[in-house]
């Protein structure tokens, strides 16, 4: 019995000392710290122009001066908010090598890539 309640002890002792050596970056590559991002917000205004103009790009429908798209009727499911969102993000995604991070409660769209 007291050598199991020993054994227990020195395992737990091992796998706390791994986990800081891997937390300090020794073990297991680079640490967390070290690795610098660069973070791009967006809106929910810059979000809709960028998935409205790539569905545009998509559809082959013409962009005016001022920006303004007129998308046919039959389009509506496409350009919903639940189906233009994912599109956008993917959208921001390729442009730049960016990562989708999260949303804020404002609605800002966060979004990083590595230095």
């Amino acid at each position: 019995m007291k050598n199991t309640i020993i054994a227990l002890l020195f395992i737990t002792l091992l796998l706390c000392l791994a986990n800081l050596l891997a937390t300090l970056g020794f073990l297991g590559g680079v640490a967390g710290g070290s690795v610098s991002y660069e973070y791009q917000a967006l809106n929910a205004q810059q979000m809709d122009v960028i998935g409205f103009r790539t569905v545009a790009d998509e559809e082959g429908l013409e962009v005016s001066e001022e920006g303004e798209i007129n998308f046919p009727q039959e389009m509506v499911d496409k350009i919903a908010k639940v189906n233009l969102l994912p599109k956008t993000i993917q959208a921001v995604e390729k442009n730049g090598g960016w990562l989708f991070v999260g949303v804020t409660g404002d609605n800002h769209y966060l979004f990083r890539r590595a230095k």
